[in-house]
């Protein structure tokens, strides 16, 4: 990546979170952008460094990455389009056509095959999420400025899928919150297929109305610290471990407000010149 390219995203990046800071100062990672929030994520795109490290499509706010439980397991971090109208007529997932845009999954290592486009790189040509307990990993979302995680979407938790969604802190202290079997509904058979998981509780945070599981229960370690958090793990697990997540919402520490505020002027300087 160029230089000129490199400010341009940093300075985008900037402005949207000045925008963010004006409204109670949250920044949502939704999928649909990279974290510039101008490029364009596609489906099917591959966002994980490990499996793509030619594009980087994250850096500014955020880095993402995955696990594997061993290593002939998922193929990581990977977009998903959960608009049924953007899909093909035989999607490889209805379950997770929950109709809120791209969310991100793990990629099964079933559908390997890739494709490369000239605009946005590596894709597979298959997008679908792991289901195979053997296969099972996590999503892992790393903060590049300690933050106060506020809410995460978790899409198809549904029979035989277990969600443990992890935050460390920069004492690497950490809050989990777990939603066990049919949290959400499958969207196949009701609405919506997704819940949005409040990351400022430790209340129990019953499901989707609809789902028949028990509600998201929380713990956290002694002197954990909610507003200097550095990375949120999504473990997918269970006997089927599939799913996704979307809309992350966040706030940055107040130096990078700042520092956006920085960013917008210094936009507004060269549009100005």
């Amino acid at each position: 990546m160029n230089s000129l390219k490199s400010t341009s995203r940093f300075l985008s990046a900037g402005a949207a979170l000045l925008v963010g800071a004006s409204a109670a100062n949250a920044v949502v990672i939704d999928f649909e952008t990279e974290d510039d929030f101008v490029t364009p994520l596609i489906n099917g795109q591959i966002v994980d460094a490990a499996y793509d490290a030619v594009d980087t499509e994250f850096g500014n706010l955020i880095t993402v990455s995955s696990t594997r439980a061993n290593a002939l397991g998922n193929l990581g971090a990977t977009i998903f389009d959960s608009d049924a109208a953007d899909q093909l007529p035989n999607t490889q997932d209805p379950d997770l056509l929950v109709g809120t845009g791209n969310i991100l999954i793990l990629q099964n290592d079933e559908s390997p095959a890739t494709s490369v486009d000239a605009t946005y790189g590596l894709v597979y040509d298959f997008p679908n999420d792991e289901d195979d307990g053997a296969d099972r990993g996590s999503l892992v979302i790393t903060f590049l400025t300690p933050s106060e995680l506020r809410s995460v979407d978790l899409v198809d938790v549904n029979g035989g899928v277990e969600f443990d969604v992890i935050l460390t802190d920069v004492n690497n202290l950490t809050r989990t919150y777990s939603a066990g079997p049919k949290w959400t509904t499958d969207v196949t058979v009701n609405p919506t297929g997704y819940k949005t998981l409040d990351l400022t509780t430790l209340a129990d945070q019953p499901g989707e109305p609809l789902a028949t599981g028990g509600p998201a229960t929380a713990v956290e370690d002694a002197g954990y610290d909610p507003f200097n958090v550095v990375s949120l793990e999504v473990v997918i697990g269970g006997s089927r471990p599939s799913g996704g997540i979307d809309n992350i919402v966040f706030v940055p520490e107040p130096a990078t407000a700042a520092l956006a505020g920085l960013a917008t002027v210094l936009v507004a300087g060269r549009r100005r010149r």
